[in-house]
């Protein structure tokens, strides 16, 4: 008689809000996750996972795998948060490897689906969370949803499944907790199902600290932004980055907070975010590589660190053009695809002072490319 599989499905947002120490701790929890569940017998024996990425795209990078077998893939951050991707990819999946009962013999158990995210979907999402709603009554999985960070909407989740938990605090501890919880979580269901309790509610551990259920009731979404991201490169070593903004909540404007690596950058990754005039933005995030505090921006379109103390001409890393000063204003950052031309001048090289701030800097923001006005420069790391 084959054993009969508990199908689990991890939905892992890899967008660019989860640069930084919070795409470390997913990486560290999938590894405890797997090694926890390898360490309990009926877990070894009845589970079997699957890891789906989203940004831009959704991808599965772990088709339903026994766990002795399953090998936890690094997890890059790119630009986008294709929710709907997301679930739609899920479905198909559920109907591709999920073994359903028949009359004659019986199925794998309901699967558990566990969708972390902590943005706002930038694709058309609400068709797939309909189709996963219809799929899914009679219930065919248990769906939890797991909103991270303050850029949650919990009414966007609340439309993909009725279980929907809040993670305030993206800290690697917390994170920690929260795949602690999801191990114990499995492991539970492991035991109550072999036990016979198919059919019946299997009740979930306890939520750690931290985590709580989103409450009922309607919810009013915010339009506006809550960070900024934008897309650069080093200009000593060419490798790519992200800028990272934070919106104040007593101005409404979007101030420096860190710098971030980026290992993949994908065409196209300049179209996904909203515009933004760049008077909202202050201070300047150091390169993560080199620490350069400030930034200018190619008439490629192309974002790059730079020096206070340097003279003369600047080498753009993409381009390889040699810059020189433009206009000084505020400008809207408008969609393009990086070949619109920002007017240069000559006769006066580009050297942006931290301690002078009215010097012009120009700058992208993925999507957009503009000029940024520079008011203040942060020497501020990750």
């Amino acid at each position: 008689m084959s054993i009969r599989r508990l199908p689990v499905y991890l939905l892992i947002d890899v967008s660019e809000s989860m640069a930084g120490p919070a795409i470390e701790a997913v990486s560290r929890g999938v590894e405890l996750l797997v090694n926890e569940l390898r360490g309990n017998p009926l877990a070894l024996e009845s589970a079997y996972l699957s890891i789906i990425t989203f940004a831009k795209k959704a991808q599965q990078v772990v088709p339903l795998t026994e766990l002795l077998q399953v090998n936890v893939p690094k997890f890059s951050v790119r630009t986008g948060t294709s929710l709907g991707a997301a679930l739609k990819l899920l479905t198909q999946c559920l109907q591709r490897e999920v073994v359903r009962s028949t009359p004659n013999t019986k199925g794998d158990y309901k699967p558990l689906v566990f969708l972390l995210t902590d943005g706002q979907p930038t694709d058309d999402w609400e068709p797939a969370a309909e189709a996963i709603r219809r799929a899914n009554n009679p219930k065919v999985a248990n769906i939890y949803a797991i909103g991270c960070g303050p850029d949650v909407d919990p009414g966007v989740l609340k439309q993909v499944t009725d279980i929907v938990l809040m993670m305030n605090d993206l800290t690697p501890e917390q994170m920690r907790k929260f795949f602690v919880w999801l191990s114990a979580s499995v492991q539970t269901a492991s035991t109550r199902l072999q036990e016979g309790a198919q059919g019946q509610q299997v009740a979930m551990p306890d939520l750690p600290e931290g985590i709580e259920v989103a409450p009922s009731g309607s919810y009013r979404r915010d339009p506006t932004p809550r960070q900024v991201f934008l897309q650069a490169r080093c200009s000593r070593s060419k490798r790519p980055y992200l800028m990272r903004f934070a919106r104040r909540p007593y101005d409404g404007r979007y101030e420096a907070i860190a710098g971030h690596p980026l290992e993949v950058v994908e065409e196209g990754d300049s179209d996904l975010l909203p515009p933004i005039n760049t008077g909202m933005l202050d201070g300047c995030p150091s390169c993560p590589y080199c620490e350069n505090p400030i930034a200018g921006m190619c008439p490629c379109g192309q974002l790059f660190c730079t020096s206070p103390d340097h003279r003369g001409a600047i080498i753009c890393p993409k381009c390889n053009q040699q810059l020189y000063a433009g206009g000084p204003g505020n400008f809207d950052i408008k969609t393009s695809a990086g070949k619109r031309r920002v007017r240069v001048t000559k006769s006066e090289e580009i050297v942006i002072n931290a301690r002078r701030a009215e010097k012009l800097s120009s700058i992208q923001r993925s999507p957009k490319q503009t000029q940024w006005w520079v008011r203040e420069s942060r020497h501020l790391t990750p």
